[in-house]
């Protein structure tokens, strides 16, 4: 890949400011508090070991993310929401991926029914897809600049592993002075760094889908260098929780980070590299039983089966340009390296130089078997005659093409075909992230804390899909289906379809462009009285794009003698430039007041945007992209007392341009991209509380309440017919969720059990409210024990009563109008069922 000269400049330029920020490496103790870098080591947040700065029950949470202040500030303090995971609940949780994680956050819909990665979220009513409105940073510095393009989210690009010490999110307000493509929340993972004393950690994971993994780190001192190191990371194998008769998981994570302090400021560097493949989920067919809930249909197990498996695993895309090798055990493929420097200087008394660089360079790769259409033997039958530009009443069959014979009607008690699309988008990607900031204490009229910042991001993606459409029966592991033209006379008959495929190119893509982004942001703290801050800023961000899309054609390859590659969808050599520079402001003020230490109310208002990024035009290059605009305001009441603790939120959220991108089938059955763009409004709740009434006994709780509607949503189909759907409710948000976790604790507090009782309302799949996900319930177990202060042993049951829970229907069949409604038989996707883990953690 082409390498930018001033991409090398940048790098060269920070590292030389990072450098000098850490020349005066005499090991002393900062003051102060750098947004998501380290705590100086005589705060209790930092270190291996000691207290969290996130323990639950200190009444005193310093928060890092979303601010600029010199000075600690408590979670109770703070003029926005803020939740907060501990080291603690992350031990007893173990969370698999990012959305698990997030689970535990209150204002949040998250989907991670796909696996570990690629999944969804929603943050207070914003309905966009992945994670478009979420920035997901680590120790302070986004991991992707933009977490939503297309097939890159951003939850792909991270791992949670034992290196991990605690995350903090922050929910509207200020995410989006400090953030670019953070207007719904930005969530801070903050990783371990070295010590003072020598520490470490050794952990074997089982799970009983055949995973085994190994996490690992240490950290300490470097002799009397004052310098200190740490190394961590991950190995693992996996069959994956929907078992597909290959290994769908392995592949693992290092990381190693050298760090120091001194009187004037302080440094770290640290190198970060993944390579893995791991499980992507598919939707699988359902029908309704007679209290009218979603099971599996006969002959499939909803919560284990999968369509994909071995027979589907390989195939030989024929394209212009020769065979394109699809294997569908990639699954969700990624191999990254990061490397960042973190600095800070200071220049004077309460006036600072902070200057975070990050490069990262990703090749990303999803390959898949996804179910598009359910047919019964009858209706494929008819469907495939008008495919083929048959007469009505043409006596075709299906045949296996394993040797297995004819297909019946009644095959694997259900007689069901499955139109399927084996898919491939491969998405490489470089980046590199710049972030100076100065901050300024002073006095006038009460106490600033002031920042001043410049913020940069250069971003190169390329973009290549790829697909071909298949047929299969429906059981778990299915087999691949040829379409048989009987011979007169009975002579053999005519294959039609090559090997199961039905068409090859069935989608097609290929972009390549770059994004340059620069920002100027600045805030402010005012600490009016003891009880009374008042703080707000604003950024100013512009984004400026370049690059070209290839047009497609749809050819007869000739290559075939079926007719599965007589309409492939493939690039026509005409290569389309497009460019684009936009900008936009973002400001956003909070007032803060302290009736007491432990006792807090705060009200903000925010408008902010979402810029179109490098993959905007990817699909459509003639496009025009829109800038997403949004307002939120927020009021909120705050109590934090060792044992108790309550924060309540009410929030209004107004989101304009909400696009849809929709892609629907044309008449020679390729899948072309449709936009739609729509306005939003919700209003709605956030309560999350902790409760320990005696020492053995705790309660930790949220609950999301959220009235989101379309204000402005006109849709004109293909045959011109335009429908209004400005008053339905938007897709897969419910109205009411919540999470309930009692846990006791034995044993002067070395057992601990918990259940995570989870309920997620009935929502809707598509825009016109028309299929249904009901809404369903979930208990989880954890258990940790303590067996010596040194070795404990953990025990995770996700699932417990394997209940079924739809997340999304089939986006294939239409995310504005779904051609599945009133089918007996549809499509779309369930939780896993239940998984039992196990975990042994030794530290020195």
């Amino acid at each position: 890949m082409y390498v930018n000269p001033l991409r090398r400049t940048l790098l060269g330029a920070s590292a030389t400011i990072a450098l000098v920020v850490a020349a005066p490496a005499w090991a002393q103790t900062s003051n102060h508090v750098q947004d998501g870098a380290a705590i100086p080591a005589n705060e209790p947040a930092r270190g291996t070991g000691g207290a969290q700065a996130s323990d639950p029950d200190s009444g005193s949470e310093i928060i890092v993310t979303a601010r600029a202040g010199n000075e600690n500030q408590a979670k109770v303090e703070a003029s926005y929401a803020i939740s907060t995971i501990s080291s603690e609940m992350l031990k007893m949780k173990a969370p698999i991926g990012v959305g698990e994680a997030l689970k535990n956050v209150p204002g949040f819909w998250v989907e991670s029914s796909s696996g570990e990665t690629s999944g969804n979220i929603r943050v207070r009513g914003i309905p966009t897809d992945g994670y478009s409105q979420v920035a997901l940073l680590e120790d302070g510095v986004t991991i992707q600049h933009d977490p939503g393009l297309g097939w890159l989210n951003g939850d792909q690009s991270l791992r949670i592993d034992q290196s991990l010490e605690r995350v903090e999110v922050v929910r509207g307000g200020p995410s989006s002075l400090f953030y670019s493509n953070a207007p719904g929340a930005v969530v801070n993972f903050i990783t371990r760094r070295g010590g003072d004393t020598l520490e470490g950690l050794v952990r074997y994971e089982g799970a009983d889908f055949n995973s085994h993994r190994v996490d690992g780190w240490i950290g300490g001192p470097i002799a009397n260098t004052g310098w200190n190191f740490f190394v961590g990371g991950f190995y693992r194998i996996s069959d994956g929780q929907r078992q597909t008769g290959y290994r769908l998981g392995e592949g693992g994570q290092i990381r190693a980070a050298l760090s120091t302090e001194w009187d004037g400021g302080s440094f770290m560097m640290s190198v970060k590299h993944l390579d893995e493949r791991v499980e992507n989920a598919m939707v699988t067919p359902f029908v309704n039983n007679e209290d009218g809930d979603p099971v599996g249909v006969p002959g499939f197990d909803a919560l284990k089966d999968t369509i994909a498996g071995p027979e589907t695993r390989y195939f030989k895309f024929r394209t212009p340009t020769g065979l394109y090798d699809f294997d569908a055990g990639v699954a969700n493929k990624a191999q990254i390296t990061q490397v960042t420097m973190q600095g800070r200087f200071e220049l004077g008394e309460d006036f600072s130089l902070l200057q975070s660089l990050r490069y990262r360079d990703s090749y990303q790769k999803r390959n898949s078997i996804t179910p598009r259409s359910i047919f019964t033997n009858a209706d494929v039958l008819t469907s495939l005659r008008g495919t083929f530009g048959l007469p009505a009443g043409t006596p075709l069959s299906l045949t296996y093409t394993n040797g297995g014979g004819a297909f019946s009607p009644t095959q694997n008690s259900n007689g069901l075909v499955l139109l399927n699309l084996a898919r491939s988008f491969t998405v490489p990607e470089s980046e590199v992230i710049s972030d100076t900031r100065l901050q300024k204490t002073f006095q006038a009229g009460g106490q600033h804390d002031f920042a001043l910042g410049l913020y940069y991001a250069y971003v190169d993606e390329d973009y290549n899909a790829t697909s071909a459409s298949i047929l299969t029966d429906v059981k778990n592991n299915a087999s691949l289906l040829d379409v048989v033209l009987p011979g007169a006379g009975g002579a053999p008959g005519t294959v039609l379809t090559e090997g199961g495929v039905l068409s090859y190119g069935t989608e097609f893509g290929y972009s390549s462009g770059t994004s340059r982004t620069i920002a100027l942001y600045a805030s402010d703290e005012w600490k009016i009285t003891d009880k009374l801050r008042l703080d707000g800023g604003l950024r100013w961000e512009q984004v400026s794009v370049n690059g070209l899309s290839e047009g497609s054609r749809t050819q007869n390859l000739n290559q075939s003698p079926t007719v599965a590659d007589d309409a492939v969808a493939a690039g026509n050599g005409v290569f389309t430039p497009w460019t684009g520079s936009n900008d936009d402001l973002a400001w956003s003020v909070g007032v803060n007041y302290q009736f007491q230490p432990s006792f807090g109310a705060f009200a903000r208002y925010t408008s902010t945007y979402r810029l179109p990024g490098v993959s905007s035009f990817f699909g459509n290059p003639s496009q025009k992209p829109v800038t997403q605009q949004m307002n939120f305001q927020e009021v909120g009441l705050k109590f934090d007392r060792r044992n108790f603790n309550l924060f309540v939120t009410g929030f209004r959220t107004i989101y304009q341009s909400y696009q849809i991108s929709d892609y629907r089938q044309n008449n020679a059955g390729q899948f072309v991209l449709n936009t739609v763009f729509g306005d939003t409004e919700t209003w709605g709740a956030e309560v999350e509380g902790t409760i320990r009434p005696v020492p053995w006994f705790d309660i930790h709780a949220n609950y999301t309440y959220q009235r989101a509607r379309f204000t402005d949503f006109v849709y004109r189909d293909a045959n011109g017919r335009v429908f209004d759907y400005s008053k339905n409710r938007l897709v897969r948000v419910p109205e009411h969720q919540f999470r309930i976790t009692p846990a006791i604790n034995l044993f002067d507090d070395r057992f601990r059990l918990e259940a995570d009782i989870s309920h997620y309302g009935q929502r809707w799949s598509d825009v016109a409210n028309q299929i249904d996900l009901p809404a369903y319930t979930t208990v989880d177990l954890n258990a940790r024990l303590d067996v010596t202060p040194l070795l404990s042993l953990n025990l995770y049951v996700n699932n417990l009563t394997d209940t079924i829970g739809l997340t999304e229907g089939n986006p294939r069949a239409g995310s504005i109008q779904n051609e599945e409604v009133g089918d007996a038989v549809y499509i779309a996707r369930s939780i896993f069922g239940r998984s039992v883990r196990g975990a042994v953690t030794f530290r020195f």
